[in-house]
């Protein structure tokens, strides 16, 4: 296999010459389409473009700084695994992830709206295309897929809003997004409901599900008083 470090020099030309061909895969998302973002409680909306520190920067962020990026997920269990699964680790093997039930009170489950519709790079149909591996943007070092959002999002007249995703925690086929903007750009996302995650609930084909339903039935986790 090839080294982190020489996929990371290759990402930039073999993006360039992809789009020349127009061969990166998109996902297109609908105005008004609606998404998921799972925040610590106390902001008032969830229209956050994070620019953080280039040692904090996370697995889709822009390690310069010049384009903020918000995270968030098509479905709510999208959300949950992406923020739990990363902050809670299995207290062994085979066990999964354990909670209380007071774990879930700091957080809100935000309820986002496309302002516009979006053009995002398809990552998974992208990486054989780019000869890399679904384990290799999954590791825990971020440096390839920052590389990879570092040359999308400099593309001429940048094509892409940002990138669909597959969670990692919870790979199902449902995406995660990670979207970016610069200073002075229109928001993409518009926050339409913010609401506790221990009250949060989702209709879907006529049931209806909470937030520990999700946990527990969709993802496996095991919750207790």
């Amino acid at each position: 296999m090839i080294k982190s470090d020489d996929d990371t020099k290759h990402v930039e030309p073999r993006i360039l010459e992809l789009h020349a061909k127009d061969a990166l895969s998109r996902k297109i998302v609908s105005e008004g389409s609606i998404a998921f973002r799972l925040q610590e409680t106390g902001w008032q909306n969830a229209d956050y473009f994070g620019r953080p520190r280039q040692e904090d920067c996370g697995r889709y962020n822009d390690p310069t700084g010049e384009f903020g990026v918000w995270f968030g997920a098509e479905h709510p269990s999208g959300a949950i695994a992406e923020s739990f699964g990363r902050v809670h680790r299995p207290k062994s093997k085979g066990m999964g992830v354990v909670l209380n039930t007071t774990d879930l009170e700091p957080y809100d489950m935000c309820t986002m709206s496309m302002t516009r519709q979006l053009v995002l790079l398809d990552l998974k149909p992208c990486l054989s295309k780019l000869g890399l591996t679904i384990d290799q943007i999954s590791s825990p070092d971020y440096r390839l897929t920052q590389a990879i959002v570092k040359a999308v999002t400099r593309l001429p007249d940048r094509p892409f809003d940002g990138i669909a995703y597959e969670s990692r925690h919870h790979p199902d086929w449902r995406s995660c997004y990670a979207l970016w903007k610069k200073d002075g750009d229109a928001s993409l996302v518009s926050t339409t409901q913010m609401t506790k995650l221990s009250r949060f609930q989702i209709s879907e084909s006529g049931s209806v599900f909470d937030a520990e339903e999700i946990m527990t039935e969709i993802l496996g986790y095991r919750i207790t008083d």
